[in-house]
């Protein structure tokens, strides 16, 4: 699943290549994706100018007009491709946006899991899907003083309290792994137990792995390519998401992985009591 830096890495590139064009048709394949795309989806986008493009978590944020926002998320396996022209549709293309200069953006997703829709709202933040999130570790505010008082008030193992994305906006396995690797935390501990100085380091180290992977531009281990196609480099920085029995780059003991929930774990057990 595409977390943060990788939505962070398409917004930028977006940025660039799609404000100020002019939507002039839009096509879609008819199937839902996580909930059906509204009737008046494509209606709400022709003719408009995309303004601006921000990232809420996971999300980004596409501006049409005064109080006109276009949502999209991911999901599983989510793609936006930037085209210069008409191209031949793959099967798992659900929208086609095509700009008046003849460029086309592309939206594909082939296990469905993500979300394109039109919101009429003042500001992003009224949004349902924005309201509900938590606060996102690279905007103002995450800090260890807002923190603290969460986990305090808290009885859950950190990294299920981190992935939770109505507490922390954007994160996702690898960077709550490598975050807690790099804070030397343990990933079952009980998020109340966390000491201040332990939360501050928390704090520093999931800041510096987000950046970190936003310079790399996105992890690539399947899924994850940019709008023109190109894989992240940040599986190349990994200390240790997926080097299960693999050296520690501090300590030289083999990287374990264990199961949480669902999902599995990647730690050095010797530099994370």
């Amino acid at each position: 699943m595409p977390e943060m830096p990788e939505v962070e890495t398409l917004v930028r590139k977006l940025r660039k290549t799609v404000t100020g064009k002019r939507i002039v048709r839009v096509s879609l394949s008819g199937l839902s994706l996580r909930r059906p795309v509204s009737g008046t989806f494509a209606a709400k986008l022709q003719g408009r100018t995309i303004r601006r493009i921000q990232r809420r978590g996971k999300y980004i944020v596409i501006e049409l007009a005064p109080r006109i926002f276009w949502l999209v998320h991911l999901g599983m396996s989510g793609r936006l491709r930037i085209h210069p022209q008409s191209f031949h549709c793959h099967k798992h293309t659900h929208a086609v946006i095509r700009f008046s200069d003849a460029s086309v953006l592309e939206y594909r997703d082939p296990r469905r899991f993500g979300l394109l829709a039109v919101y009429e709202v003042a500001k992003p933040e009224q949004i349902p899907e924005i309201r509900s999130i938590g606060k996102d570790p690279l905007m103002s505010g995450f800090d260890d003083r807002w923190l603290q008082p969460m986990l305090l008030n808290c009885r859950r193992e950190l990294k299920s309290f981190l992935l939770d994305q109505k507490k922390v906006a954007g994160l996702g396995n690898i960077y709550v792994c490598e975050a807690l690797y790099l804070a030397g935390i343990h990933p079952s501990r009980r998020c109340y137990t966390l000491e201040l100085k332990e939360v501050s380091r928390l704090v520093a180290a999931i800041r510096q792995v987000l950046r970190r992977a936003v310079r790399h531009r996105g992890t690539s281990f399947s899924d994850f390519i940019d709008l023109e196609g190109n894989p992240g480099k940040n599986q190349y920085y990994l200390n240790v998401f997926k080097r299960e029995g693999e050296s520690c780059v501090h300590c030289g003991n083999a990287i374990h992985r264990i199961r949480q929930g669902n999902r599995s774990t990647f730690l050095c057990s010797y530099c994370q009591k």
